[in-house]
């Protein structure tokens, strides 16, 4: 008889399973959301950590990977990246079942713990790959026992609950230690073959999958050479990450191209071969595109493994003498300050200064005299240069270099002398690259530029007036120009438009060269960084050829366009000695830019006609540069006693501790004696003796220094005192 209940209706027999069943999901479930919802912190900051970084060029081709602080390399893929073949590979040596646990695999645990009972010893694992991944994000702090795997198939349960299978296959591929330190399939394919992992054979592939379980026994013995290009534009890339707090991307595609940088590294090696026992050991290029901002070149030394000569320091940004580099800022100042380009300016022996005195000196310790604007700049003149300073004053062009990004400038303004305008100062080929590009960029330069190929500078900071710009652009491809200091340098000649300035600095322990089209800046810097003096005269055409190579790749790639002419001037036809305008009796008329809409300058009083015969009347204070050198109109030396007209008697110098030794010299000028012979006598000793042009160049030196000129039975004496 079936049991009723008291309304008669038959019972229903309780389902037990059931509801145990139910029992059990329910608490299966809360133990899923649980894990879900417990916090990992462990996990989270695994995620976030910092991978080794692949760099790539402007064309994709892979050029470094940056290790970890640690040395380790460790690179990141997404599992779609990974070749099929090599992550099957991983899940059947070490877990078949991956797609069918939570986990932990309790049934490879049962055979594990049978097979290692009956022989006695442990002869098979059952660690699952999430396992391993969770052994890897919360490592072991003691030893194997089972208190440890109870922890590690916790911390798998709660990696399975929040996250999916092909995330966690992803994390472990690209974190699976081999050794060596390496991380990751990616990185241990370039450590143990030399090629990315999509190249591996199958061969290749079974060998990697098997050496995560003992490295030692079964990784290869070769190991290879990771890519190594570029390193010092990497660590700059890499520390601007770092300086802003920022986790490096996994991949970077740069905006270098290495096509160029090979050519520039071989050539700079070249020329420090060829140089190397006058002691240049040493070469750095940069290069940037002068409308986007971008880095194209970026040479820190020719060789990062020379550690003989510290290869590993960074040209690019260890500062420098500039030398006459810097020019060209100081003369396009000058424009915008009073000065124009028919100004004639005094390259005559002068001194500057207040209580003390700086005699500046040409390369070739010779004066010209008068020199057009043009002349001066192009043929890199001293003497010009530091007279411009000094008129438009130090306050002032520290200013505008402050604002061409030469910002350090400003900071050692107290102890900044007249030796500025020479480039007596302390800067990065970086800096002098960016400041000139200001000229082929119509004034304007990249408020920072850029080293991402996807990225361009969006902010330009204007710094000179277009026409200034351009008017400088025009001088200095000037050849005829430049031919007053340079001669007839073939290196400066370019089948396009180009601009090219170099510089060196004292004892030429530095030597550069600047250089530019419409389109592209470039700068290469040669030298020793230890500081030695350079055995021998070595000029500024050696990294100028490098410049010009530089300019030569880009202007056959990508062309270049003519800079453009000045809008608000116009070119005149002026007297070339007097940059007035010319005269009947100018011999020697150019073309000059002069302001639109100007009244003609007076007309040129230089010149005259004495008997038929063109002569020159010199202002006076050019008289002393004339005469004596046979010039029509100068002064000529008679009979008179001699005597010192430089320095006078009691007269006070000073010695500028910024300005290289070799052009601090003191300039004695003698008159009188006519055609005979004078001698010079400083502190007692004989310096030398002359006819004509009584002249003589002596050291500047620190004391209370007696001269003495003498000719025949006459004698001038003149004391002064150096500080």
């Amino acid at each position: 008889m079936k049991a009723v209940n008291k309304n008669g209706r038959r019972k229903r027999p309780l389902r037990v399973p059931g509801i145990i069943g139910i029992c059990v999901a329910v608490l299966l479930l809360s133990f899923y959301l649980a894990l879900k919802l417990i916090p990992f912190p462990e996990l989270k900051a695994f995620m976030q950590r910092q991978n080794s970084t692949r760099f790539y060029d402007s064309e994709g081709k892979l050029v470094y990977v940056l290790p970890l602080e640690d040395g380790l390399r460790r690179e990141y893929f997404p599992l779609e990246e990974i070749p099929e073949s090599l992550s099957d590979a991983f899940l059947e040596q070490e877990d078949s079942h991956f797609y069918f646990h939570p986990g932990v695999d309790f049934i490879s645990i049962a055979r594990a713990a049978l097979q290692n009972k009956k022989a006695g010893r442990v002869v098979s694992g059952a660690s699952t790959i999430t396992m391993q991944l969770a052994r890897i994000i919360v490592p072991r702090t003691e030893t194997v026992s089972y208190k440890t795997k109870l922890k590690e198939m916790i911390s798998a349960f709660r990696i399975e609950a929040k996250l999916g299978k092909k995330q966690i296959l992803e994390l472990y591929l690209n974190s699976v230690p081999f050794g060596f330190q390496t991380e990751g399939v990616a990185s241990a394919a370039r450590t143990f073959y030399g090629i990315s992992m999509e190249k591996l054979s199958d061969e290749q592939i079974e060998v990697l999958a098997k050496i995560p379980r003992r490295p030692s026994d079964y990784a290869p013995k070769k190991s290879y050479v990771y890519e190594n290009r570029c390193p010092h534009f990497i660590q700059y890339v890499a520390g601007q990450y770092r300086k802003a707090g920022k986790k490096i991307p996994d991949s970077l595609i740069l905006s270098v191209d290495t096509n160029l940088t090979s050519r520039v590294e071989k050539k700079i090696q070249e020329k420090l071969d060829e140089y190397t026992e006058a002691r240049v050991h040493n070469g750095s290029a940069f290069a940037i595109n002068n409308r986007t901002g971008q880095i194209i070149l970026w040479v820190g030394n020719a060789s990062f493994n020379d550690s003989e000569h510290s290869g590993q320091i960074d040209g690019v940004l260890v500062r420098n003498n500039p030398g006459s580099s810097m020019k060209p800022f100081l003369y396009a100042h000058a424009l915008e300050n009073g000065f124009s380009p028919t100004t004639i300016l005094p390259d005559i022996r002068q001194d500057f200064g207040g209580s003390g005195v700086y005699v500046p000196y040409n390369f070739n310790n010779m004066f010209n005299g008068p020199v057009s604007f043009r002349n001066a700049l192009a043929s890199s003149l001293n003497v010009p240069a530091v007279y411009l300073l000094n008129e438009v004053g130090i306050d002032s062009y520290l200013e505008r270099l402050s604002k061409l990004g030469y910002e350090d400038l400003e900071k050692n303004r107290a102890t900044t002398g007249l030796s500025l305008a020479l480039g007596a100062a302390e800067v990065s080929l970086y800096e002098m690259v960016r400041a000139f590009s200001v000229f082929p960029n119509d004034g304007r330069i990249a408020e920072n530029l850029s080293f991402l190929k996807d990225e361009t500078c969006s902010e330009f900071r204007k710094v000179y007036e277009s026409d200034t710009a351009r008017i400088i652009c025009d001088v200095l491809s000037d050849s005829n120009a430049r031919a007053l200091g340079f001669g007839n340098a073939k290196v400066f000649e370019t089948d396009y438009p180009s601009i090219f300035k170099t510089g060196t600095s004292n004892q030429f322990q530095n030597i550069i060269a600047l250089g530019a089209t419409s389109e592209f800046t470039a700068g290469v810097w040669m030298g020793n960084f230890a500081g030695e003096t350079v055995v021998r005269q070595t000029g500024s055409s050696i990294p100028a050829a490098v410049v010009r190579m530089i300019l030569d790749f880009l202007s056959d790639r990508y062309g270049a366009d003519s800079f453009p002419q000045p809008e608000l001037y116009e070119k005149r036809s002026v007297c070339a000695l007097s940059g007035l305008t010319p005269g009947e009796n100018c011999p020697a008329k150019v073309n000059e830019y002069v302001f639109k809409g100007t009244e003609k300058n007076r007309v040129c009083d230089w010149h005259y006609s004495i008997n038929g015969r063109i002569a020159v009347r010199y202002p006076e204070q050019y008289a002393h540069w004339a005469s004596g050198r046979n010039m029509n109109g100068s002064l000529q030396q008679n009979d008179l006693p001699v005597q010192i007209v430089y320095p006078r008697d009691n007269a006070q110098f000073v010695f500028d501790p910024l300005m290289p030794s070799d052009y601090q010299k003191l300039h004695v000028m003698a008159t009188g004696g006519g055609s005979r012979e004078t001698t010079l006598f400083a502190d007692g000793k004989m310096i030398g003796s002359t006819q004509g042009i009584l002249e003589w160049d002596i050291p500047l030196l620190r004391g209370m220094h007696e001269l003495k000129v003498v000719c025949g039975d006459s004698e001038d004496v003149s004391v002064y005192t150096v500080r």
